[in-house]
């Protein structure tokens, strides 16, 4: 698979149910972990390693974001990696997620989110996955957030949601694991 047929593996504006917009995806890279469970630092560390491609077994990656006026937000991340790199990374970051409680990070435009982890069920989807629901706060805010990671094969998907339907978390995944299904025509 070439890189452009990659960049076809992310959610598109169309797969959302709720009007978005795309934008330029640097703005959801590189959080610093702050303080809180040691298990943050891996989130942390995990998730700007996905985001980046700096695995050293990353073959591609691509990553979109949107967002609408209400403040929703869904931030997209797909990996392909060579030999079981894949299998590892996801079982990394289930394990960082299941001895993370609460950690606080700060976002690359200074903001600083205390985040904690309200909930983690299996998702059956792909060759297995994960839905972790988060609640950040930021001053007197509290945001309500949700993850599905799921490995299809060699590709990791990540999707990240503020949608305050958490269904939506898992339709998107489930979208997003069946276009990883489905061949990519070049």
């Amino acid at each position: 698979m070439d890189d452009t047929a990659f960049q076809r593996l992310l959610l598109t504006e169309e797969d959302l149910e709720e009007s978005f917009f795309g934008e330029e995806p640097s703005a959801a890279y590189d959080p610093a972990f702050v303080s809180g469970d040691p298990a943050g630092r891996s989130i942390v560390d995990l998730t700007n390693m996905l985001t980046r491609g700096t695995h050293p077994e990353t073959l591609h990656h691509g990553s979109a974001l949107f967002t609408n006026a209400v403040g929703s937000v869904v931030f997209h991340h797909v990996a392909q990696f060579g030999g079981l790199a894949c299998r590892q990374v996801f079982q990394e970051l289930l394990d960082a997620v299941q001895d993370c409680h609460r950690y606080r990070m700060e976002l690359n435009d200074g903001v600083q989110l205390d985040i904690t982890r309200t909930g983690s069920e299996p998702l059956d989807l792909g060759d297995g996955g994960v839905l972790v629901r988060w609640v950040s706060t930021v001053d007197h805010f509290r945001i309500e957030t949700a993850w599905a990671v799921v490995i299809k094969g060699d590709v990791l998907s990540f999707v990240n949601t503020r949608i305050p339907d958490h269904a939506e978390v898992q339709r998107l995944a489930r979208v997003a694991v069946d276009r990883i299904s489905e061949p990519v025509k070049s």
